[in-house]
């Protein structure tokens, strides 16, 4: 009715990034790097929360959770 378009008979596709693009290999490199950079720090936390148990100190401010060492 009142659209500039009157078929699309030779509609075509648009890809935002085609195959081996350098946006499909930058979101690549960043995905990567994300998880690589949020494992590492998952195993920092780990290591402080268990040095922090065996120590007989609070992991991190505030209550205690359940079966965590209290500082008194």
């Amino acid at each position: 009715m009142f659209s500039p378009i009157e078929n699309y008979d030779e509609a075509g596709v648009v890809f935002t990034f085609g195959g081996y693009s350098v946006g499909v290999w930058l979101f690549f490199i960043l995905a990567v790097l994300l998880f690589v950079g949020f494992f590492v720090r998952m195993i920092q936390h780990e290591n402080k929360a268990y040095r922090a148990i065996i120590e007989h100190t609070p992991v991190e401010p505030g209550p205690a959770a359940e079966g965590e060492p209290t500082a008194y």
